[in-house]
């Protein structure tokens, strides 16, 4: 095997290794079962690998793509960033649903996915037709609507415990080129912050709009409001949708330090989002993330979410998503995401070298978000799964009703809890029991080596 350390792994691991075929992740796997050693793996490095101490498996030569132009399906290794996905998909006209950023890696297929595309085309686990996946004993399975569909389930939205994806085939779509938006960079101000939240408002169910926001302050600079906004689709002329903007500028009323809005195609969109992309991604020791989901903002909401965001230092950001549409279109019983009533979903990134800065920033992020229960409009324990910390704490409210029934397939799959990371599901001892799978009852706890670190 291939020995690497590469970007994104900054916890304590025994042995980083990166295979070379499908029988390498095979016989990593077994070796991993036999001696009884946690697991996890490595994509695209777009955040850490989630933690193992003992083995993480590094999928970075894995990075094969085979377009059908004609289903308008793509087969994917584990290894491809989003902007493998795109390069590859362009030419025939077609677009993956993925993130909005290049350096995201397959990861996002197990749990969430959120991108431009997805108020109109659901998640990008929404749009996975299989996963080959190597179980937890070693072995090589198809998941899909029709073979092992317990697995499917489980593997859209928990991934990492209950399998190591090698490939999976996905849904393309025809690209929309009648997009209109961009960027716009406000200055960070509490009156410009309410102001666009205010005008937003009657735009919040209108599936023809995508929009993203994000709070930040950068190293010596002044705080940023960062809207990316976009509206497609034909129910609206260019120059109703170029009236739709001077209405924001106007109402909004805030300085503005850049802004590029125009006609563009979808790849227009995300060549515009990831022009740094080449640009490694600053690496801090220690990452947290939270997230919690709104119905609505309110003015008292809006108040206390800026003043929040100017208390989690520089380097650090809050953002603001907007969800529902096709996402929501989904039942929350359909695969292992369960959280598909979000509308807007708020969540912090907190990133340092500095562990005792990290934990007062956690801190304030923590407080905050508990303090809204006492807002109707918020729901605490909802939220986007991509943006909170991977970690057994989070566990039972990250799957909600779907928890108990990914116990039962975690019994079957992977009763020895190989596969341990993020989340750590527990097998359902009952299931155990009655299967007389009595290693599984062995398993039930987390080893003393799998130290738990933030994303």
């Amino acid at each position: 095997y291939q020995f690497s350390i590469g970007s994104g792994i900054n916890a304590e691991y025994g042995v980083i290794i990166q295979p070379g075929s499908v029988q390498d992740v095979i016989n990593i796997v077994k070796f991993s079962n036999r001696n009884h050693l946690g697991l996890s793996v490595k994509g695209g490095s777009h955040t850490d690998a989630s933690t193992a101490p003992d083995i993480v498996i590094d999928m970075a030569s894995r990075k094969n793509i085979s377009i059908d132009p004609v289903s308008k399906t793509a087969v994917i290794e584990t290894g491809v960033t989003m902007r493998d996905v795109d390069l590859a998909t362009k030419p025939y006209g077609l677009a993956a649903v993925i993130g909005n950023c290049y350096t995201v890696g397959v990861g996002l297929y197990g749990f969430g996915g959120f991108g431009v595309l997805s108020r109109i085309h659901g998640l990008a686990l929404d749009n996975i037709i299989y996963y080959d996946v190597v179980t937890a004993d070693g072995e090589l399975v198809r998941a899909s609507d029709t073979e092992n569909p317990d697995l499917f389930f489980a593997l859209r939205g928990a991934l990492p415990n209950f399998g190591i994806a090698v490939s999976l085939k996905i849904k393309l779509h025809d690209v929309l080129s009648n997009f209109y938006g961009g960027n716009i960079q406000f200055l960070a101000e509490p009156t410009t912050f309410k102001r666009f939240w205010q005008w937003f408002a009657p735009y919040t169910s209108d599936r023809n709009f995508s929009l993203r926001t994000v709070l930040f302050k950068p190293t010596g600079q002044p705080q940023f409001f960062n809207v990316d906004l976009v509206i497609w689709g034909d129910t609206l002329t260019l120059s109703e949708k170029q009236a739709i903007f001077q209405d924001l500028f106007t109402t909004v009323n805030g300085t503005i330090s850049f802004t590029n809005i125009g006609n563009a195609t979808y790849f227009d969109l995300l060549h515009f989002y990831n022009v740094d992309s080449d640009v490694p991604i600053p690496r801090f020791y220690y990452q947290y993330a939270r997230s919690t989901s709104a119905t609505e903002l309110t003015d008292e909401l809006i108040d206390a979410i800026f003043q929040t965001s100017l208390l989690i230092g520089e380097n650090n950001y809050l953002g603001i998503d907007l969800h529902g549409g096709a996402i929501s279109d989904v039942p929350s019983d359909a695969t292992a995401y369960f959280h598909r009533n979000l509308v807007y979903d708020v969540y912090w990134y907190i990133n340092n070298d500095d562990y005792l800065a990290l934990i007062q920033y956690k801190k304030v992020v923590d407080d905050f978000i508990q303090s809204l229960r006492y807002f109707p409009q918020y729901s605490v324990d909802s939220f986007y799964v991509n943006h909170n910390e991977y970690s057994p704490q989070y566990r039972d409210n990250s799957f909600g009703e779907n928890l108990p029934r990914l116990k039962k397939i975690k019994a079957k799959w992977d009763p020895k809890r190989i596969l341990r990371t993020g989340f750590n599901i527990p097998p359902d001892t009952s299931v155990c029991r009655k299967r007389k799978i009595y290693s599984c009852l062995l398993y039930t706890s987390p080893s003393p080596r799998d130290r738990q670190k933030s994303r």
